[in-house]
């Protein structure tokens, strides 16, 4: 395998990421340590089976500060999906990553439109005991719409695994195919008048399975009783909640509703298992599901993956 350290300080083989990056040879299986320190920059992540693992989850810091409305190399805005801190590509498949941070630092997106701090486009990534920061469109799992409606079969299969995951609008989107196990979904503040929504799936009619939460904490600083599970990016959009516990700041109806289209009628939408006081199973929306044991024991990490089982190291004896 080959192994690179990064140390800002000097005392790795880089001191910058973008050059550990570009070391890195396409063939086999590249390990990259990276130690504690702000990393200023955009990365692109295009080649098969890297792992990152940082040196503190708090204090190992990949970032970049741009915004949909912040103007590209044309001068125009540059849009949603060229945000990204880091992005992985179709072409990172196996991309893992431990006990660090993504964040975009670029603001509200009131101020500078969406900012993904991390865009993942790609099969069989796993990201575990990570920081995924940011506040509007935070965490872009790949495909989005347009590439779904080109390929309708696109299989992108992501795990995350007891990670922290802030924002405060559609912080959670795109087309893939992810489990969140042990998770924390935190939504910031924002003014009262204005709802918060956790995720926006556009996952594509011919999969029967999107975004699955297990045993998550849903929680954050927004006001009682105004952050949304999600709502409908797309039409068929997949999200499910089993077992997680629901902080007081979670709306009860759970899901939303997207602006005036009918997009909620065919979105895939269910609860199992939800608790806490967020959750009123009375109040739940009539155009989405609490399944019974039977259903929600169909949602099993082979299942869900098609029979692929992430596995998940200790990062501690990686380095």
């Amino acid at each position: 395998m080959q192994r690179y350290v990064v140390a800002i300080d000097g005392s790795g083989d880089f001191s910058d990421m973008t050059s550990a990056l570009n070391a890195v040879k396409p063939e086999g299986q590249a390990l990259i340590y990276i130690k504690n320190g702000i990393y200023n920059e955009k990365l692109v992540i295009d080649k098969p089976d890297i792992t990152l693992v940082g040196e503190d989850m708090e204090k190992t810091v990949l970032r970049y500060c741009d915004g949909a409305k912040m103007p590209d190399e044309t001068g125009e805005p540059m849009g949603t999906f060229k945000t990204a801190s880091v992005k992985v590509t179709s072409k990172g498949k196996g991309f893992q990553a431990y006990n660090l941070t993504f964040e975009n630092c670029a603001g509200l997106g009131s101020v500078v439109g969406q900012a993904v701090a991390l865009y993942l486009d790609c099969d069989r990534a796993v990201i575990d005991h990570c920081r995924i920061v940011a506040k509007q469109d935070t965490l872009l799992t790949g495909p989005v719409y347009s590439e779904i409606e080109a390929d309708p079969y696109i299989l992108n299969r992501q795990m995350f695994r007891d990670c922290y995951i802030e924002g405060d609008v559609d912080f959670i989107f795109g087309g893939a195919v992810a489990v969140f196990e042990e998770c924390t979904i935190f939504a910031l503040q924002r003014p009262r008048e204005l709802s918060c929504y956790l995720t926006a799936a556009c996952t594509s009619s011919k999969l029967r399975y999107g975004y699955v939460f297990v045993d998550c904490k849903l929680t954050g600083t927004a006001d009682e009783g105004t952050v949304y599970l999600g709502r409908p990016w797309r039409e068929y959009a997949n999200t499910v909640f089993i077992n997680c516990e629901l902080d007081k700041c979670m709306r009860r109806e759970g899901f939303a509703k997207w602006n005036d289209t009918d997009r909620h009628k065919t979105a895939r939408y269910a609860q199992y298992g939800s608790n806490g006081p967020g959750y009123n199973e009375a109040a739940v929306a009539e155009w989405t599901r609490i399944l019974t044991s039977d259903e929600a024991a169909e949602y099993s990490i082979q299942k869900i993956f098609e029979g692929w089982i992430p596995e998940i190291k200790d990062y501690k004896e990686l380095v």
